[in-house]
């Protein structure tokens, strides 16, 4: 069995991923975007996704 300051480690440590890894997904869409409908999204995307198709860029090199 674990000695209890290990296991309080790695719990901070789980902590602290999660919180980076929330932060990384807040980054790609702001928080505000969440609340959205589907047309909501498509009015405010639809039209980057228009114009990166007509430059001929792949959708997977657009960043939000």
């Amino acid at each position: 069995m674990p000695e209890l300051p290990d296991f309080e480690a790695d719990l901070r440590g789980l902590q602290q991923f999660r919180d980076w890894l929330a932060s990384l997904v807040a980054a790609q869409h702001p928080i505000e975007e969440w609340g959205l409908s589907i047309d909501q999204l498509k009015h405010r995307w639809l039209p980057k996704l228009e114009r990166a198709a007509d430059r001929e860029m792949p959708v997977g090199r657009l960043y939000f």
